[in-house]
């Protein structure tokens, strides 16, 4: 495993009396892209800029690569940052925005213009050296700002929601562009968003803030498919929370009277309240014609089509169940519009069924 580049110690942020970042301890290694991520006002900015030195913890220690640089200045930890607002000097020439950092490190022409030229050939804006900002789309000034900040091969790039001034397509490109950026550099990259698609799909781990706490950091599946709590499973994608209580081992009761097997019980007694989580593309359905069967492998019940939406490639169909619970589900079918109010047999795994403490 490689060191730890950051490591943030108890750090913690108030504003007079207000504690807008409780005491954490984070660690980043070394090459590790790390997305925080959470809604507005959650701490994840916060924690970005202590970490570039923007404003000082009330509490706590940063420490960076092995040093302690709680009380270093922003230009003196070496730290690269790219921002939603590309942040580039309108009177300059990309050329120039672009080597304006290593401009200002007193680097030698020749090396100057080799390492500009290498930048833009990575972000693909050969050819547009001598364009002013405002000669470029949006996109391309986003590539000028990301090409100003790897020019001088920093240790850590911290990235403040970069794309959320985009459209969706031109969002998705950019995303994989810095996919394959963080790849071929192998830098440290700090990323802060609140879109959780874009945190699931860039990141080696996700860091999900709420009100100034970290709710639980692990790997986008850790996050998707073993949230730890409530808010974490309803934060990221879409979701099926059954309130019920545990009547057996690996059995739940909902509230309207559905036994449903789980993946496991443990550490809740009988009795317990508890929530199920069933993620939407977890669950088929079938005509109510077809056979289908409960088993300890599978839950099975039967209802009707209460609605359905055009979601592009994916319909999501909501189904009453007989029993009165409300499931949403994905599927591929374009017939699902077509049959609001059609009877229907929805089920899945039990091992797709994951129960949350209430």
């Amino acid at each position: 495993m490689k060191a730890n580049m950051i490591a943030l110690e108890g750090v913690g942020k108030q504003y007079g009396g207000v504690q807008v970042l409780h005491p954490i301890d984070l660690a980043v290694r070394e090459g590790e892209f790390v997305t925080l991520l959470g809604p507005s006002g959650s701490g994840k900015t916060t924690i970005l800029s202590i970490i570039a030195g923007a404003i000082a913890p009330t509490q706590g220690r940063i420490i960076l690569n092995g040093r302690d640089v709680s009380a270093v200045p922003p230009r003196e930890r070496g730290l690269g940052m790219v921002f939603q607002n590309y942040a580039l000097l309108p009177h300059l020439s990309v050329f120039d925005n672009v080597a304006f950092p290593l401009q200002v490190r007193g680097l030698a022409k020749g090396e100057i213009a080799s390492r500009v030229a290498n930048a833009l050939e990575r972000v693909g804006l050969v050819g547009y050296e001598k364009r002013k900002p405002r000669e470029l789309s949006g996109g391309q000034q986003q590539r000028v700002s990301i090409a100003r900040c790897i020019v001088y091969s920093p240790s850590v790039i911290l990235m403040d929601e970069p794309l959320g001034a985009l459209d969706k397509k031109l969002r998705e490109q950019l995303q994989a562009e810095i996919k394959r950026l963080h790849r071929d550099l192998g830098t440290t990259v700090v990323y802060v968003t609140h879109d959780q698609e874009e945190a699931l799909d860039l990141s080696d781990r996700v860091c999900l803030m709420n009100g100034g706490r970290i709710m639980q950091v692990g790997t986008p599946n850790d996050l998707y498919f073993e949230p730890v709590s409530e808010f974490v499973a309803d934060f990221l994608g879409e979701s099926n929370l059954l309130e019920g209580a545990v009547t057996a081992v690996n059995t739940v009761t909902t509230r309207d009277g559905m036994v449903l097997g789980v993946r496991s019980t443990e550490g809740c007694c009988v009795g317990s309240p508890v929530k199920v989580l069933i993620r939407p593309e977890k669950i088929g359905m079938t005509d109510a014609g077809a056979p289908a069967i409960a088993t300890q492998r599978h839950n099975v019940t039967s209802g009707k089509i209460a609605q359905a939406s055009f979601a592009g490639g994916t319909m999501r169909v909501d189904v009453l169940c007989e029993k009165g619970a409300r499931l949403r589900l994905k599927t591929v079918s374009s017939r699902a519009s077509e049959l609001v109010g059609a009877p229907v047999v929805v089920s899945w795994a039990t091992s797709d069924a994951m129960v949350l403490k209430n």
